[in-house]
Order: C-alpha cells, then sequence, then structure tokens
C-alpha cells in the first residue's frame, strides 16, 4: 500500500463517506423495523463513531481535491439515489463541493448519478456534504467499500419483494454482513498492525488448509484483507484442483469460475438489482461470508459438493438429461446446495420440447419436495422467478412450484391470471387448482378478477365503438 497517492487514498476516503451516507438514509428512510435491519443500522453508526474522518486527507491543493472527486465520480456510476445530505451533517471534515472547484459538468454528472439535487436553482447553492472516512489502512478501506456496498444492494431489494421467504434470505444476508462489520469494528479497536487472516476469520473457519490458502492468495496484495481476483483464481486451482471430482476436461474450471461468480454475488437466491461494486478484488470478508451462507467451516469440502453439483448441472443440460433426472434421487438431491443455476435448468426441463424428459422432472422435482434446505432455496428461487419478463422461466417455475407443493406461495401464482399468455394463465389454474383448499380459494379469487379483466376490456370496446 506504500504505492497508494494521496488522492488514491481520498477518493477512496470520499467513497467510504458516500456509502456510509447512503446506507444511513436507507435504513433510517425505512419502514420496516425487523430486528436484522436495526442491527445493521446499530453497527453502522458504530462503525461512523470508529472510522476517522481524517481531515489531513482534504489539505491538499484544489487541483488535486477535483482528481479525488473524479476518481469518486469514476467508480460511483452504480449509486442511483438522491443522496443529499441533510444540513445539520456539514462538519468540519466534510467535502463541500461547491468550493472544491468542481466544474458544471462535474455538477451535472453528480446530479444524474443522483449524488446531488436535481432541483436546486443554481451551481452556486448545490451543496453535498461527503464526510470522508477511514480506518487508515488502505487495504482494510478496500474491503470495507465492497461489503458497505453490498449491504446497499441488500437494502435495495427488500422492498422489491413481499414475499416472506424471500424477505427472510434477504434478512438473514444482512446479518452475515453485520457480521462483518461488526469484525471490522473491533479490528478497528484492537492497536496491532500486523493483522494476519488468522486474527480476522472466525474461531470455526481457521482451517490449516483454509489459512494457508488465503496467505498464498494475498501475498501479491501485500494486505491481508483482499486479494486481486486473478490470484484467487490461481491459488483455486493449485490448491483445490484435486478436490474437484473431475469426471470431464475443463470441469475444474468450471467449479471454480462458478465459485468466484458465487463468492461475489450479494444474495445467493435472489436476482440482484446490480454487481457488487469491486469485482476486480476479493475480501477475506467475502471468503468467510460465502462459507457461512453455506454453513461449511472448509473451502475444501464445499469444493467437492460444488464440483459434483456442476457435474450433474452438465449431464442436465447434456443429451442423456432424461438419464441423469432419473437418477437424481434420495442422496444425490440432499448434496446439491442447490445453486440457482441448477433450479433454474430444473425449470427448464420441466417444459422441454421432449414429453418424456418434462415427465423426468416433474418426477425429480416431486421427489426433491422431500428434501427439506432443497425445497425451501426452491420454493424462495421460483417464487422469485414468476417475476420474470420471460414467459417460459415463468412457466417453468410455475410447474416447479406445483411439483414442491408449495402453497405459500399461492398468491403469486394467481397474479400470473394477468398475464396475456394462455399457456401461462392454465399452468397457473393447474398449479392452484392442486393446492387443496386454499389452492381454491385462490382460484375463486382468480376468476373473479377474469370475470373483472373480462367487463373491463368489454367497457372499453364499447367506449371505442361510441367515439368511432
Amino acid at each position: 500500500s506504500s504505492g497508494v497517492s494521496g488522492a488514491q487514498r481520498r477518493a477512496q476516503a470520499l467513497r467510504l463517506g458516500v456509502l456510509i451516507m447512503e446506507l444511513e438514509k436507507t435504513l433510517q428512510s425505512g419502514s420496516c423495523r425487523e430486528k436484522e435491519l436495526k442491527a445493521l443500522e446499530h453497527q453502522v453508526l458504530h462503525l461512523v463513531t470508529i472510522l476517522k474522518n481524517d481531515l489531513s486527507l482534504l489539505k491538499t491543493s484544489s487541483s488535486e481535491e477535483t482528481l479525488a472527486v473524479e476518481e469518486v465520480l469514476g467508480s460511483f456510476d452504480f449509486l442511483s439515489h438522491d443522496l443529499t445530505a441533510d444540513d445539520d451533517t456539514s462538519c468540519l471534515g466534510s467535502l463541500r463541493l461547491k468550493d472544491s472547484g468542481i466544474s458544471s459538468f462535474q455538477q451535472s454528472t453528480l446530479k444524474s448519478l443522483g449524488l446531488l439535487s436535481k432541483d436546486s436553482q443554481s451551481a452556486s447553492e448545490e451543496e453535498l456534504v461527503i464526510t470522508p472516512l477511514t480506518s487508515g489502512n488502505w487495504g482494510l478501506d478496500q474491503a470495507l467499500e465492497t461489503h458497505l456496498d453490498i449491504c446497499c444492494i441488500l437494502l435495495q431489494m427488500i422492498p422489491t419483494t413481499d414475499f416472506s421467504p424471500s424477505r427472510r434470505e434477504l434478512l438473514e444476508e444482512i446479518s452475515i454482513q453485520t457480521q462483518v462489520l461488526d469484525r471490522v469494528s473491533c479490528l478497528l479497536l484492537e492497536t496491532n498492525d500486523n493483522i494476519s487472516a488468522e486474527e480476522i476469520l472466525p474461531k470455526a473457519q481457521r482451517s490449516r488448509d483454509t489459512l494457508l490458502f488465503w496467505q498464498e492468495c494475498v501475498n501479491s496484495s501485500s494486505s491481508p484483507f483482499f486479494c486481486h481476483v486473478d490470484d484467487f483464481s490461481r491459488m483455486l486451482k493449485k490448491r483445490y484442483t484435486h478436490k474437484v471430482k473431475a469426471k470431464q476436461p475443463g470441469q475444474s474450471d468450471k467449479v471454480f469460475s462458478r465459485l468466484l461468480q458465487q463468492l461475489q454475488v450479494a444474495c445467493r437466491l435472489l436476482p440482484c438489482s446490480r454487481s457488487v461494486c469491486s469485482p476486480e478484488r476479493v475480501s477475506v470478508f467475502q471468503l468467510s461470508a460465502y462459507l457461512k451462507r453455506w454453513s461449511f467451516q472448509d473451502l475444501g469440502e464445499h469444493i467437492s459438493r460444488l464440483s459434483g453439483e456442476e457435474y450433474i448441472l452438465s449431464a442436465l443440460n447434456g443429451p442423456k438429461r432424461r438419464r441423469a433426472l432419473n437418477k437424481l434421487r434420495g442422496r444425490g438431491i440432499s448434496e446439491l446446495l442447490p445453486l440457482g443455476f441448477t433450479l433454474q435448468t430444473l425449470g427448464a426441463l420441466l417444459i422441454d420440447s421432449n414429453h418424456r424428459v418434462c415427465k423426468a422432472a416433474s418426477s425429480c422435482v416431486c421427489r426433491a419436495a422431500g428434501c427439506k434446505s432443497f425445497k425451501n432455496k426452491a420454493v424462495v428461487f421460483y417464487t422469485e422467478s414468476l417475476r420474470s419478463s420471460d414467459v417460459l422461466i415463468q412457466l417453468g417455475s410455475c410447474l416447479a412450484l406445483k411439483c414442491l407443493r408449495a402453497t405459500e406461495s399461492v398468491d403469486h401464482i394467481s397474479d400470473l391470471w394477468r398475464s396475456e399468455d394462455e399457456d401461462l394463465r392454465g399452468a397457473a389454474r393447474e398449479t392452484v387448482l392442486s393446492f387443496g383448499k386454499k389452492g381454491h380459494e385462490a382460484f375463486q379469487r382468480m376468476d373473479q378478477l377474469f370475470t373483472e379483466m373480462q367487463e373491463e376490456a368489454y367497457k372499453n370496446q364499447e367506449t371505442e365503438i361510441t367515439i368511432l
């Protein structure tokens, strides 16, 4: 980190300031007061008191300061919220953009990113107060930026779903990130300068294998907190290729790229609105959160499981997919994580062009309904997929929910009755009616809705005729 310029440090501190501001604003404006969100809010406020509002970062020439803000602008094409701060947040160590020699072009860029209010009368009144925040450790600042951004993504996702199992999944992900911020706070309060992975990772995850792996990952980054994504991939290959039950050439590459992709997403089952701000790096806390999310202590053991699923996935996408579906039973199902990709593939096989494949897929998903951990994840995944803009994904998801007997999703399936696609409406009707009493009640509501829709269409038609 000795090669890091003052402008880079300032840009990094400003990015942390913006993310913290975004989080505080979202948490304070939110109507949802679940305990997980309260815990996150508490942790963010606690973190702000520990992070340094580093005034030395602001003692610069105005040309350098403009450079720092340009770097921030370059990094914030992903924030779309209005982040104008209240007047009372302006404090001594804040950067006021109107004093910083930023051109009106840059101000309009900030406006378009939602970082300045659009309704200010003139440029001279523009004021956005960003407090630059730093841990004083470049590597930790980098890792912290990643996790604050993950928190922002998860908070943006919460209002988009009204399905309580999906909300639970998001709140669990938020709890994991809150634990990361808590760990960061603890590390900041310790005065030890030579921190190692052993002190960062929770006790349960400190297997010799995992520690050696991470040590090698961070060799070239000179920080125990993050490594470059290429180093991470290279070390996976070096240390864990023997854990991949490779039955085909190139399979270990697939397994490792899938692992990296899964490790970097903000949520494992729900489609994220965007990717995390730092795809070029992996933080030690991302590795820890990933192991926790899938309840694994050891990375090698997890890679074995993942390679088994990757092998099944390639068989399900191949010409012998019916045979692969018929073979997928008991233990094979319970050993699936299952990944979103696996669930998506099973959904597509339910509407395969070959009728015998559809039948085998249906039997397979019906069998899988008996495995509780599979069913819980699958119900969240398929219920959220009902909102896809692709009719085929909606159709496969609806049929999967029928096989899983997911009566908790009945209202979301009923919403498909509004679709213009006849096959989708037929599948929704068939699925809802298969749910017994709860289904029949929902069907009556669907039927009434359909009658109202027809009456509305008829009225509109009459109005058109009258106008003509």
